[in-house]
């Protein structure tokens, strides 16, 4: 059998969702006495319930298509919210009872523009699904640009909240009423804001396991999830005992530059190339600038077809540039992955930077 030749570049130095879902079966637990075990969205409200986000009734009911009111909405998102925002106590709203049990979501929706500050708030309005998708797109800090793949045919050019709706779409957030249709004058009913929150939360999720990444260039969220995690440790592991034998500080593993060591990777696997400088991106410091990724310096190396942890760390130690950039003294950050691409060979990208 010939042997696979192990390649390797030069490196360089500068300075300066698709939502699934879940149909439950008549095992699961009842809910609400109004509430089927097989419905579609069981999973959703069985989350809101558990988290405290959306609860039942007193009665024992939930009404799942009994439409949200607005104060109901802010509650709701304000209840859902990791970070809930620091805001003064006072609401500028004159429709709003000064002990309403809704005012301090309020107030911080209100803050951070997730709802717009009037004279009027019309708490007990029924709340539409294009403003939800404001709220929505706001308060969980979603990037909505106006490069969008999800198109609805009653969401025109001249629709407010066209940027909001297909973004959320674009990441499984939201979804259309049939026939490519989203109805954006339509109420929330409490079982569409179940599942409706229980997405986002699902979304934000990912990114905080940063298997997740918005591309700014691209205007898309990209999956990073990294592959042969036990061969990026061991990786770590060599670097760092070939610094400590130099007397070097070891590299600190930076969970947002291996998101951008996937990139690489996969942006080499998908466009047929393997060098420094990426077609799309252009070289690893534009790369890092693209995904806001901040550093003073950066550096890289590649290399294809070596199948451990210590063949190619081995043979990165044997080239003088790679060597360099391993042991170079004011790098205290390390990202890095390993792809496996269709034609069956590894993708190795090792990142490097001073923050």
């Amino acid at each position: 059998m010939k042997k696979l030749i192990q390649l390797l570049t030069i490196s360089v130095t500068i300075f300066f969702i698709m939502n699934v879902s879940v149909q439950a079966n008549d095992n699961m637990p009842k809910l609400y006495s109004d509430f089927s075990s097989s419905h579609w969205a069981y999973e959703y409200v069985a989350t809101m319930k558990e988290n405290g986000i959306i609860m039942g009734q007193p009665d024992g009911k939930f009404y799942p298509e009994k439409p949200i009111t607005r104060a109901e909405a802010v509650q709701y998102i304000y209840n859902a919210m990791d970070k809930k925002p620091m805001v003064a106590e006072v609401s500028t709203f004159e429709d709003v009872p000064k002990n309403a049990t809704y005012k301090e979501a309020i107030n911080a929706l209100s803050e951070i523009g997730a709802i717009q500050k009037s004279k009027k708030f019309n708490p007990d309005g029924y709340l539409t699904r294009a403003q939800l998708a404001k709220m929505i797109s706001i308060a969980f800090q979603v990037e909505d640009d106006q490069k969008n793949k999800v198109k609805f045919t009653d969401v025109t050019s001249s629709n407010w909240a066209k940027h909001y709706i297909e973004s959320l779409a674009d990441i499984g957030v939201l979804k259309g009423t049939g026939s490519n249709y989203f109805s954006p004058h339509r109420n929330v009913t409490r079982v569409q804001m179940s599942a409706i929150l229980g997405r986002i939360l699902d979304f934000k999720e990912q990114l905080t396991n940063y298997e997740i990444i918005y591309d700014f260039l691209q205007k898309d969220y990209i999956p990073t999830v990294n592959q042969n995690q036990k061969w990026i440790n061991e990786v770590v592991t060599l670097v760092n005992a070939e610094r400590k034998k130099q007397g070097l500080k070891p590299l600190v593993y930076d969970k947002r530059l291996g998101q951008i060591a996937v990139v690489k990777a996969n942006d080499m696997i998908q466009n047929g190339y393997f060098d420094h400088q990426s077609p799309l991106y252009g070289y690893p410091w534009d790369m890092a600038g693209i995904f806001d990724y901040s550093f003073t310096s950066f550096g890289e190396n590649i290399a294809k077809n070596f199948t451990s942890s210590n063949s190619v760390v081995d043979a990165w130690l044997k080239s003088t540039k790679h060597r360099e950039n391993i042991l170079k003294n004011t790098y205290t950050n390390i990202g890095v992955s390993c792809i496996k691409g269709k034609d069956g060979k590894y993708y190795w990208v090792q990142l490097f930077s001073s923050t």
